[in-house]
């Protein structure tokens, strides 16, 4: 069985590697929540689905990797309070 290399297009790399702006707001947990919803997004491009469905799907996964850090970031302060002061 042969994997078909699909290549993405330069918006659409864009377009996936949006959530990777948490690095800069996070640093390397933010770099961790964005790199996963970059895998993810590539994957999504990657599939045989109408155009308008993929880049809301892209929208939503960046937009909850957003969530998962700043959810990881308040767990962390409320149990470690002197890593924030």
């Amino acid at each position: 069985m042969r994997v078909q290399q699909i290549r993405l297009k330069w918006y659409e790399k864009l377009v996936c590697f949006w959530p990777m702006g948490l690095v800069i707001v996070g640093g390397g947990l933010g770099g961790l929540c964005g790199c996963v919803a970059l895998t993810l997004n590539v994957r999504i491009f990657k599939k045989d689905w109408p155009e308008s469905k993929k880049y809301l799907y892209v929208l939503l996964t960046g937009l909850g990797a957003t969530v998962a850090y700043f959810v990881i970031i308040v767990a962390l302060a409320l149990m470690f309070p002197n890593w924030f002061i």
